[in-house]
């Protein structure tokens, strides 16, 4: 697996909990007893979403509010059947129950990026494959913020 910064490689424990980094649960306000979603992408590799119930809201409305009726329904659809609720212990670690870590194909060590609106859970295999696209939409979009 490829170096990456200090706090993106994470472990899912023997009991299935992910402990989120002290800066993650920062940046999502995540303590005790707050809910988070958990929502495995319909992409290809699957890796797994999860948006704190405020983020969670503002993603259904701003899709619903693009897509067409049918897409929407399905969009529903795919989320109601797929998403699931967790919430985080005092210590902010999170269940991720099996069925989700078996379909994004997660083991043990997983990769967490925070992409501000969602946090995203990789499998470290999946991210080692895509850093070169990765590296390329940083190059691109880089020469532009300069």
């Amino acid at each position: 697996m490829s170096e990456y910064s200090e706090g993106c490689v994470h472990t899912i424990d023997a009991k299935g909990r992910l402990q989120l980094s002290r800066q993650v649960r920062a940046d999502f306000g995540v303590k005790k007893g707050v809910t988070l979603y958990l929502l495995p992408t319909g992409h290809e590799p699957m890796f797994l979403e999860i948006r704190t119930e405020s983020q969670w809201k503002d993603y259904q409305r701003r899709f619903l509010l693009q897509a067409p009726d049918d897409i929407a329904r399905d969009f529903v659809r795919f989320v109601e059947l797929n998403k699931q609720e967790v919430t985080a212990d005092a210590q902010g670690r999170i269940g991720i129950p099996k069925d989700l870590k078996r379909r994004c194909n997660l083991s043990n060590e997983v990769v967490v990026i925070n992409l501000g609106r969602v946090i995203e859970v990789w499998d470290p295999a999946e991210v080692d494959k895509r850093q070169s696209a990765f590296s390329k939409a940083y190059n691109k979009i880089s020469r532009k913020v300069w």
